[in-house]
């Protein structure tokens, strides 16, 4: 572990108690009533949403009733873990399964169904034994939260990340429930923004009451005082999504594929892009092959499922040979790629370490738009080095220290990043260079997940 990773403001002082109590004033109490009131007329048009989103995700409409606190009756005792959507639910993994190898028992919610089928991936085996429950998280309405709390009857509430649902904490406390926020991650947009507007302020009050923030850096830890935080309750554990555990089966079925895939071309792979930056993607693929005499194989595997298909036929529209990987090979990957394949989109869900392992440089989607950035930590943990746009704002930790390093390279625009590609795939011994600056970068962040499970024995919760 680190010097860093040992700040526990936890250690220098007695523990805070478990359940904090909100330092109310009248006009909080009258922006939390708004809130209440907006809240429950827009309920209709929540529905009409999900109803329009069912039509192309139907897992938006499977157990509808959840939305409205009717959740499955469990035992009492468990863990009630919020983690809204995909990256959300593989960030909490490594904890939850460290929580049930300690005995807990555990209901996992989310509100898109991308969290929900990750999770049936994850924990496939422990839904099926009764040791975790999924579910959908009810809607931020004081009753909906309070039957929630009666039915599961938890002992303690985690919430992944950034997500911040005023009744959720509201109706815990109330009920008794302690609720700590793991994998902690406000950055420094998001608080300056809600600390610009009443309402925004209003949203941070209620980071007050929160049992414990398990968060990731000293950066994190001083943000989430400035909001409101008691210092005590504030507990740097690191990064969870640096144990997520690497898929060594698909690693392996890479490196089988690879010669016979990539001959002696090198790999770019696109991961999580998102559309808004789609453009600024085809611009560099045409200016590798438009400058390159051996350009680089592209992986594309596109944030959003709904994006597999029109990122496909935009490739093959612009002239280049694509292949889809539900297409091309079976589950188990028998098959055969079509002979001088350009791109090869990676249009399967729970396989990108399959992509990683093939690639000699990733780059990582949500920051050529001004978005902060998705998960920069999957490819450095396979020690794939990283190309990014200039939005990072939203995964500081692990880009800082890869910037240090030399093993991530921040692009100021599509135009920057395209020649970057050049750059590197047009350079043997520079890209041999970049990928070894990405050797052994990420063990010193392993053990987030023990000393976050390790923080919530101060709450009390020693075994389910």
């Amino acid at each position: 572990m680190t010097d860093t990773m040992r700040h526990d403001p936890l250690s220098a002082r007695a523990a805070p108690s478990a359940l904090p109590r909100l330092p109310w004033s009248v006009a909080t109490r009258v922006g939390y009533g708004l809130y209440q009131v907006a809240a429950h007329l827009l309920l209709p048009a929540a529905l009409i949403l999900v109803a329009r989103r069912a039509r192309r995700e139907p897992l938006y409409r499977a157990n509808l009733r959840h939305r409205f606190g009717l959740l499955p009756r469990v035992a009492p005792g468990g863990i009630w873990v919020f983690a809204a959507s995909l990256g959300e639910t593989r960030a909490v993994t490594p904890l939850l399964r460290e929580l049930i190898a300690r005995g807990h028992r555990i209901v996992l919610s989310h509100s898109a169904p991308a969290g929900l089928e990750e999770g049936r991936r994850q924990f496939g085996q422990e839904i099926a034994d009764g040791r975790l429950v999924q579910t959908y998280m009810p809607v931020d309405v004081f009753w909906a939260l309070r039957l929630a709390l009666r039915r599961i009857r938890p002992v303690l509430a985690l919430v992944v990340e950034a997500e911040i649902w005023p009744a959720h904490i509201v109706a815990s406390l109330r009920a008794g429930v302690p609720v700590v926020k793991v994998n902690a991650n406000l950055t420094e947009r998001a608080f300056l923004r809600d600390g610009a507007t009443r309402a925004g302020r209003l949203r941070l009050f209620f980071l007050r009451g929160l049992s414990r923030v398990l968060t990731k850096t000293p950066a994190h830890i001083d943000r989430y005082s400035r909001a409101g935080v008691d210092p005590s309750r504030i507990v740097m554990v690191g990064e969870l999504k640096f144990d997520l555990p690497l898929r060594d089966d698909l690693i392996r079925r890479a490196r089988e594929l690879c010669p016979t895939l990539t001959g002696t071309r090198a790999v770019w792979m696109i991961a999580s892009s998102i559309e808004a930056e789609e453009e600024d993607l085809h611009r560099a693929i045409r200016a590798l092959h438009d400058r390159l005499s051996l350009p680089p194989l592209v992986v594309w595997a596109p944030r959003s499922p709904q994006r597999f298909g029109a990122v496909a036929r935009r490739l093959a529209a612009d002239g280049w040979t694509v292949g889809r990987r539900s297409e091309i090979w079976s589950d188990d990957f028998q098959g055969e790629a079509p002979a001088g394949l350009d791109v090869l989109v990676a249009d399967s869900l729970g396989e990108m370490d399959f992509s990683y392992a093939l690639a000699d440089v990733v780059f990582v989607g949500a920051t050529l738009a001004d978005m902060g950035g998705h998960n920069v930590n999957e490819p450095l943990a396979l020690e794939r080095p990283v190309v990014t746009g200039p939005s990072v704002y939203a995964i500081p930790a692990p880009a800082e220290d890869a910037i240090r390093c030399g093993a991530l390279r921040v692009c100021g625009d599509g135009a920057e990043l395209a020649e970057t590609l050049v750059s590197l795939f047009g350079d043997p011994d520079a890209l041999t260079e970049f990928r070894a600056r990405a050797a052994g970068l990420t063990e010193k962040h392993l053990g987030a997940a023990r000393r976050s499970a390790d923080a919530l024995l101060c709450l009390g919760v020693n075994r389910g």
